[in-house]
């Protein structure tokens, strides 16, 4: 194997090496992402919930007279918490 050839499996190796940790990092995103989207998709921006991890902020804007900005906690109850 000539120095050209040495250069290049480890270019490919190199590339793979960084495509499986990008992949990798994307699905943990997404897992994150899917977990997060479950916690509050049932959730209401009514009052702050009880839980001990919050998962989200929700922000509710009113006008009666006033501009109102109302922020809320979403928090779920994590186990081991």
């Amino acid at each position: 194997m000539n120095y050209v050839e040495g250069l290049l499996a480890a270019a490919l190796l190199l590339i793979c090496i960084l495509l499986t940790i990008y992949f990798g990092r994307l699905v943990i995103d997404i897992l994150h992402m899917k977990y997060v989207f479950e916690a509050t998709r049932h959730a209401a921006c009514n009052s702050n919930s009880t839980g001990n991890l919050i998962v989200a902020m929700c922000v509710k804007l009113g006008f009666n007279g006033t501009i109102t900005v109302s922020v809320y906690n979403v928090t779920i109850n994590y186990p081991g918490s």
